[in-house]
C-alpha cells in the first residue's frame, strides 16, 4: 500500500470515530455487528475507491472508508438496516469518482438503493460488482412551442459538461436513472434538472422540455444629469416581498448604461439596483428610486418575453450608522448584522455586520426611507422601530451626502425552545424557520445543537414553524406539527413575553 493510501486509510478510520453518528447526537451506543464488503469492477477484478454506509433511518452514517487492494473492507456498525454507496476509482486509487457512485445492489440513487441488515454481534457479507459506465443522449424541446432547442448543454460535474447542437452526448455514467442539469449555452431557456435513463448498451436517450427564459432590458442613468452609469448591478425579487437573493446580482450595466437581465422566470418582479460609489442603491420605482419594496415598480413577465423598463435613475448615496444594544441589559449587541432583508450566510450581502462595540455602518443606500432588519444572537430578529414585520417598520431616512444616525435598543422577545427528534424519538440536527402565519415573513431562524434548539422571536404573533433535515444523501422538509405541506402546518400563537416550549418531531417527507 502506498504512503498516500495508508494516510487516506488512517483518515478514514479517524472519520469513522468522528462522524459515525452526526444524525443521532447523544444517542446511546448500540451493540455492534460487522459489515464485510467485497467490490469488484465491471471486469471482475478487485475494485478501488471509497465507501459510504448510511443507516436506512438516517440515524447513523460513516464515510471515507477505502477499499483495500483486494477490493474489500470490514467495518463495525450498530445493528440496523443500511444503504451502501461505492465511489469507484478507475484511475488514481486516491481519487474516487463520485459521479460514478453506485448504491448496492447496482442502483444509482439513495431512493432506489436496497438495504442490508447488520445484526448486533453478527457478521454480514455483501458482494457488489460495479456496472460498466455507459453514455446516453439528450435532446431539448421548447416547452411552449415544442420546437427543438439548439445549443444544449448537460452538466454532470466540473469535468463532465458537454454541449451540442440539438443533441448532446452525456458522458458515461452508471446505468439507470441519473439526474443531470440541462441548460442552453446562450441562456435562451431556463435550466432544469432532468432524469436521464442510462442504458447499459449506450442506447439511453431523453427529451427534456425547457421553458423559454424571459428578459428585462433597461438603462442606468444619473437622475440629475441623465448621463449613463456603468457598473450598476440589478437583480429581481418577488414583487412586494422585499426578499433579496443570496448575492448582489450578476447583471450589471455597461459603459453606455445598458443592462440586460437574462434567465428570468415568468411572474411578477421588483428590480433592485446596487451601483458603486457615489450612487446609492434603490428599489426601482415608477419614476425614481425608493427604499420601500412595496412602492417599487412591478414588472410582469411571460415565458420568453423581453420587457423594456424605463431608465433606472440613480441618486447619490448617503450613510446610515448607529449602535445596537440590548434593551434588557443596555449592553452592545456584538454579534449580528443590520440588513435590508433576511439573510442566511455568514457575511451579509445586503447590509453590514456589527463590530465589537455594537456599531454598524452602511454607506451605499440611496436617499430614501429604508426599513432595516436587525439580527443578533441574543435578541429577537426585528425591524427598525422594534417591530416583527417589515410592514410595520419605522423607515430610516437616508440623505444624499449626509450621515444618518439610527440607534436601536433591541427587544429580547419570547424564548422559544425545545427538542428536535426523528420519528423514533432520537435527537437530530435540523434547521428551523419561523414565519408569521399571516404574511409568511421569516421572523426567526435557527439550527439546533445536539437535538436541542433555542431562539428568540417577537410576540405576540401567530407563527408556523418549518424544519429542514438533511442527513447524508437525502433532504427532508416539513412543518410543525407533522405536516408535509405549509397549508397543513399547525399555527402556534406566541405570547407577548416569557417563553414557549415547542418540541418538534421531523419526519421523512421528501424536500421539494
Amino acid at each position: 500500500m502506498s504512503i498516500a493510501r495508508r494516510v487516506f486509510a488512517a483518515l478514514a478510520v479517524a472519520a469513522l470515530a468522528v462522524t459515525a453518528s452526526p444524525t443521532a447526537a447523544g444517542a446511546v451506543e448500540e451493540p455492534a455487528g460487522v459489515l464485510r464488503l467485497t467490490v469488484t469492477g465491471p471486469d471482475g477484478a478487485p475494485a478501488q475507491g471509497t465507501v459510504t454506509v448510511v443507516a436506512a433511518d438516517s440515524s447513523y452514517d460513516v464515510s471515507l472508508l477505502q477499499l483495500d487492494e483486494s477490493g474489500q473492507l470490514s467495518v463495525a456498525l450498530p445493528g440496523n438496516d443500511y444503504k451502501i454507496a461505492v465511489s469507484p476509482a478507475y484511475g488514481d486509487p486516491d481519487q474516487p469518482d463520485d459521479a460514478l457512485r453506485q448504491w448496492v445492489p447496482g442502483r444509482t440513487s439513495w431512493s432506489r438503493a436496497g438495504t442490508v441488515r447488520v445484526s448486533a454481534g453478527g457478521t454480514t457479507d455483501v458482494a457488489e460488482r460495479l456496472l460498466a459506465p455507459s453514455s446516453s443522449t439528450v435532446r431539448a424541446r421548447d416547452a411552449v412551442t415544442g420546437a427543438p432547442v439548439g445549443g444544449v448543454c448537460v452538466f454532470v460535474d466540473a469535468r463532465r459538461n458537454p454541449c451540442g447542437d440539438t443533441e448532446v452526448t452525456v458522458p458515461p455514467l452508471v446505468p439507470g436513472p441519473q439526474e443531470v442539469r440541462v441548460y442552453t449555452a446562450d441562456g435562451s431557456h431556463l435550466p432544469r434538472y432532468a432524469t436521464v435513463t442510462v442504458a447499459a448498451d449506450g442506447s439511453g436517450a431523453a427529451v427534456v422540455d425547457l421553458t423559454p427564459a424571459a428578459r428585462v432590458v433597461s438603462r442606468v442613468v444619473d437622475a440629475a444629469t441623465g448621463a449613463p452609469v456603468a457598473g450598476t448591478c440589478v437583480t429581481v425579487a418577488p414583487a412586494g416581498t422585499g426578499e433579496l437573493p443570496g448575492n448582489p446580482g450578476r447583471y450589471c450595466s455597461d459603459a453606455t448604461g445598458a443592462v440586460r437581465l437574462d434567465q428570468l422566470a415568468a411572474g411578477s418582479w421588483n428590480l433592485f439596483a446596487r451601483p458603486g460609489s457615489p450612487y446609492g442603491a434603490q428599489w426601482v420605482g415608477a419614476t425614481g428610486g425608493t427604499g420601500d419594496a412595496k412602492q417599487a415598480r412591478v414588472v410582469t413577465l411571460r415565458a420568453g418575453q423581453t420587457v423594456t423598463v424605463p431608465p433606472i435613475r440613480l441618486d447619490r448615496a448617503g450613510v446610515v450608522t448607529g449602535t445596537v444594544t440590548s434593551a434588557a441589559t443596555g449592553k452592545p449587541a456584538t454579534s449580528g448584522a443590520v440588513t435590508l432583508a433576511p439573510e442566511t450566510g455568514d457575511f451579509p450581502q445586503w447590509g453590514a455586520q456589527l463590530d465589537a462595540q455594537g456599531r454598524y455602518r452602511i454607506d451605499w443606500l440611496g436617499p430614501y426611507g429604508w426599513p432595516l432588519l436587525f439580527t443578533t444572537a441574543d435578541n429577537a430578529t426585528q425591524w427598525s422601530g422594534g417591530f416583527a414585520l417589515r410592514g410595520k417598520a419605522e423607515p430610516v431616512t437616508v440623505r444624499a451626502g449626509a450621515t444618518t444616525v439610527y440607534n436601536l435598543a433591541l427587544r429580547r422577545g419570547v424564548l422559544v425552545s425545545g427538542r428536535l427528534v426523528d420519528p423514533e424519538g432520537r435527537p437530530v440536527v435540523a434547521d428551523l424557520t419561523v414565519r408569521n402565519a399571516r404574511t409568511r415573513e421569516v421572523v426567526g431562524r435557527t439550527s439546533d445543537r445536539d437535538g436541542e434548539y433555542a431562539l428568540r422571536v417577537l410576540g405576540p404573533q401567530p407563527v408556523t414553524v418549518a424544519w429542514l433535515w438533511t442527513p447524508p444523501f437525502v433532504r427532508y422538509a416539513g412543518w410543525y406539527d407533522g405536516a408535509a405541506r405549509p397549508a397543513d402546518a399547525t399555527e402556534v400563537t406566541l405570547p407577548g413575553s416569557g417563553s414557549l416550549r415547542l418540541d418538534v418531531e421531523v419526519d421523512r417527507f421528501p424536500a421539494g
